[in-house]
């Protein structure tokens, strides 16, 4: 099950669009330690590469492997947008995980979560919290 705390949890988050939202993760993972400067660089490949969209309403933002190097220590971060983030061909994210992995530890932050955030009741309870603590209650009914 995925640890998830306050402190690695943002809420009422905004982005104009998905390279934005992957800026305020990679920020975000950086100012937590996880990763070092030059993080998003790897993020945007990965995403340009692969959509790292996972379906009702969920993005998985990651590296691409050649940018393992700049990971410091396996970590993530969730955001929570309520308006939306545009994806691309008319998909729209309401809540993004951020990893930062080394090697393929990031397979299993994923598998925690797609078990978790797999229907679009989920996610649109998580994406409507009002508080940190609504959000890791609804977060933790699975």
């Amino acid at each position: 099950m995925l640890n998830l705390t306050k402190e690695v949890l943002h809420l009422q988050c905004r982005a104009a669009n998905k390279n934005q939202a992957i800026e305020i993760a990679a920020t975000a993972l950086e100012q937590a330690g996880y990763v070092k400067p030059g993080f998003l660089q790897g993020m945007l490949a990965r995403e340009k590469s692969v959509s790292t969209y996972i379906g009702a309403g969920i993005a998985f933002p990651h590296c691409a492997k050649e940018n393992l190097h700049l990971v410091i220590k396996t970590g993530f971060q969730v955001f929570q947008f309520p308006n939306g983030v545009s994806w691309g061909a008319g998909k729209v994210v309401f809540i993004m995980v951020a990893v930062a992995a080394i090697e393929n530890e990031h397979i299993q932050v994923l598998a925690n979560i797609a078990d978790l955030l797999g229907d679009e009741v989920k996610t649109t309870l998580l994406a409507n919290a009002k508080t940190k603590q609504e959000f890791i209650e609804q977060f933790e009914r699975a």
